[in-house]
């Protein structure tokens, strides 16, 4: 899952709010300087990247810094002269330290590698990153997702080599010598990037046959977004998404560890998850989905890109934010009996036999606005057993508010608590229930104490919650 990673982590960046005098403006206590406001834009991804470049100090000692600049200057003069001030300031205990130029207006990237380093990142291995690694995303003007690129082959390679593993290049790769500098080539098309012969699925494929075809589309380097064995929706994706070389290739080392594992079918036998259970032994094989179109099984990437993400050990956890939108509700079912943790990772519930009688395993409490006639109380979640199908399938947690459910012309709003519960236990089997609530969430991410909900930072949503009925 090496390409979906690269696909949900990106960046910090640390700007400078002048670019009046650039050489004053660089601070060398910063990840990332963005004099050329290259990458301002991934706000989101800046705490992600934050993540990872301290994860290259506490695991490696490495110091990976980056300068974007938009100056004419010579960019070697200008790296030397930054690298001496990273030196001097460095957050190494031990002397390793790396830093990348990205100059955009003369379209070069170059990297500097200090001394101690040099064993490790060989001119080879710094000719074949900067090729197959982080250029393709400069033509694609994706400055954020290149500078992360970097970042992890370089922590990639510290693992080789704490391993014992020399580095050697799976292709011809001639030094670039002193300097490690390189054309960006920002905004210039590959016009091989997205070729690839056609792979489809039969119509007799399981599951696990259409992800062996996928194995050998990624060691064949074959980047066509439009094969069939990817569902519509992923082939829209994957044509505007960045695909490398290098991300094929760990892609390929993940996987083949990961083949294994049991499918799951949804009722609907529309819907499939390829599941490494128990989830929480099993954190770096991620579930993979599938969906069938055109009576075929398709791998359904556009739905793990929007509901999966990845810490810097390769350790998947779900967007929680996202988990049950669109597509992803149809997969949900996959995950009965699981919690998740604050940041989506899952957690084996314990068992309550005494829920066992509850078909979605919930509780209401009763509230009442003004006027409501008190022998027919509204609803807020009182309980939402972890790991029950409430819980998983629609998201309910604890003070939740139930507003009303249904879609549509069957919409119905106000409701009480007697006419949610009814509602819910009518839903057939397998088919999606619809439910407006009111839910709290504390800076950006979900809470479920009540002290919470007192806090003035809490951020009040309605949402129309929409999943599968068990």
């Amino acid at each position: 899952m090496k390409m979906i990673l690269s696909l949900l982590a990106v960046l910090l960046m640390v700007g400078c709010n002048s670019k009046v005098d650039e050489a004053q403006s660089v601070d060398t206590s910063n990840i990332i300087i963005d004099n050329a406001y290259a990458v301002l834009d991934n706000e989101k991804l800046m705490q992600q990247y934050r993540d990872f470049n301290g994860h290259l100090i506490t695991e490696f000692d490495i110091d990976f810094r980056t300068i974007t600049t938009s100056d004419d200057v010579d960019i070697d003069s200008y790296a030397n002269k930054e690298f001496a001030k990273l030196q001097e300031n460095s957050r190494s205990q031990s002397g390793k330290a790396i830093l990348m130029v990205v100059n955009t207006l003369q379209d070069k990237v170059r990297l500097e590698v200090s001394m101690a380093l040099e064993p490790i990142y060989t001119d080879a291995f710094v000719s074949y990153i900067e090729r197959k690694g982080f250029v393709p995303y400069f033509r694609d003007a994706k400055f954020a997702e290149a500078i992360y690129a970097a970042a992890e082959l370089i922590s990639d390679r510290a693992y080789e080599a704490r391993d014992g593993k020399e580095f050697m290049p799976p292709m011809e790769s001639k030094s670039i010598g002193a300097g490690a500098k390189t054309k960006a080539h920002i905004g210039v098309k590959d016009v091989n990037a997205k070729k690839g012969d056609a792979v489809a699925s039969d119509s007799a494929d399981v599951p696990k046959q259409v992800l062996q075809k996928y194995l050998d589309v990624l060691k064949k380097h074959n980047r066509n977004p439009d094969l069939d064995i990817y569902t519509d929706a992923t082939k829209a994706f994957f044509r505007t998404w960045t695909v490398t070389t290098i991300n094929q290739d760990h892609e390929v080392d993940t996987l083949s560890r990961c083949t294994g594992g049991e499918v799951l079918y949804a009722e609907d036998n529309m819907h499939a998850v390829l599941a490494h259970r128990p989830y929480d032994k099993h954190r770096k094989c991620a579930p993979y989905f599938f969906k069938k179109e055109q009576g075929v099984w398709k791998i359904d990437f556009a739905t793990m890109a929007q509901t999966i993400g990845f810490n810097v050990d390769m350790q998947w956890h779900f967007n929680l934010d996202e988990r049950l939108k669109k597509e992803g509700m149809y997969y949900a079912f996959a995950f009965d009996g699981y919690g998740f943790d604050g940041n989506g990772y899952p957690r084996k519930a314990k068992s309550d036999s005494e829920w066992d009688k509850y078909r979605w395993k919930y509780q209401c409490g009763g509230y009442l606005h003004p006027g409501d006639d008190r022998n027919n109380p509204r609803c807020w979640i009182k309980y939402a057993l972890p790991g029950g199908a409430a819980n998983v399938r629609l998201g309910f947690d604890g003070y939740d508010k139930i507003y009303g459910f249904g879609k549509d012309l069957n919409r119905k709003t106000n409701v009480t608590k007697k006419e949610i519960m009814n509602y819910l236990n009518s839903v057939p089997s397998g088919e999606v229930a619809t439910v407006i609530l009111e839910h709290y969430y504390l800076n950006g991410k979900e809470t479920y104490k009540f002290d919470d909900i007192l806090n003035p930072n809490v951020e009040v949503r309605y949402e129309t919650r929409r999943g599968i009925a068990p």
